[in-house]
């Protein structure tokens, strides 16, 4: 069961996304819900007064290592499983 690969959603399998290669990235999901927190608190509440020029630079500083975060997490993902395969 553990070595079962992930099915997609156009029923075709994807080698690189078993179970046991998502556990190896699942450390990343934490950076990444604490990241989704702030980017929601600092949606909601906002310390600063309204400043177009600060609201971006806010959420750019979370959202985007958010998603470098995400990109680096795929391309582990897709190293693990290659190193485990053996090529």
């Amino acid at each position: 069961m553990a070595d079962e690969p992930v099915r997609a959603d156009a029923g075709e399998q994807r080698e690189w996304a078993d179970v046991e290669t998502l556990l190896d990235v699942t450390v990343n999901l934490i950076p990444m819900g604490i990241l989704l927190f702030f980017v929601a608190l600092y949606t909601v509440f906002r310390p600063w007064e309204w400043d177009p020029a600060i609201f971006v630079l806010m959420h750019f500083l979370t959202v985007f290592p958010f998603l470098l975060l995400a990109l680096l997490t795929y391309v582990s993902a897709r190293a693990i499983a290659g190193a485990e395969e053996g090529t």
